[in-house]
């Protein structure tokens, strides 16, 4: 009778989503200290190159005497570059962005510009931020929805969900780094692109 409990214990706990996610963690986590080491910033030091990925974008987190820290635009991850060549770390500053292909980096200058053309400062990124969710009414969607890019413009992108309904967004409040493949969600009065299903 006790190991019949146990099974079912074991059974349900397989079911809930939040097991499932805390699993999948863990199980990243120790992929990770398995095939690289972390620093004391809790990122992944790529002495192995295993998290350079052909024709990727990564935009620079943060540059130090030891190297640079990039994150991975398709799925977040944050790992400590120590093969960067001197003369392209003295062409980047924070948040460029690169691109690795062929072995290496290229500084990728048009796209930086756009990605710092699109900032906006704090004031006027809230009064967009407020006017759209009094437009929208986004809070009275369900907060676990996930919403597809049906198509973006220069000023506003399109987004499409709960089976085909749209919301016009202005770009302002899209991640930089999305397309036409991308899964966002709408949390803390932002939407962000979904990684889970990377």
């Amino acid at each position: 009778m006790k190991l019949e409990i146990f099974n079912n214990l074991i059974n349900n706990a397989k079911d809930n989503k939040f097991v499932q996610n805390f699993m999948k963690e863990l199980s990243d986590y120790l992929e990770n200290l398995n095939n690289g080491e972390k620093d004391t910033k809790g990122i992944i030091n790529d002495s192995n190159n295993k998290y350079r990925e052909e024709d990727c974008l990564y935009q620079v987190v943060e540059l130090t005497k030891n190297g640079v820290y990039l994150q991975n635009t398709n799925n977040n991850k944050v790992f400590k570059e120590t093969n960067m060549p001197k003369e392209l770390m003295d062409k980047i500053g924070n948040d460029y962005i690169l691109r690795y292909k062929n072995g290496e980096y290229f500084y990728e200058e048009q796209l930086t510009d756009k990605f710092f053309n699109k900032l906006v400062d704090i004031n006027e990124y809230q009064d967009i931020q407020e006017n759209f969710i009094k437009e929208s009414n986004i809070d009275k969607i369900d907060s676990n929805m996930r919403y597809n890019i049906k198509y973006q413009e220069s000023d506003y992108t399109i987004l499409e969900y709960d089976g085909g309904k749209t919301l016009k967004v202005p770009n302002e409040l899209i991640p930089f780094f999305v397309d036409i493949t991308s899964i966002l969600y709408y949390e803390d009065g932002k939407f962000q692109k979904n990684f889970s299903n990377i």
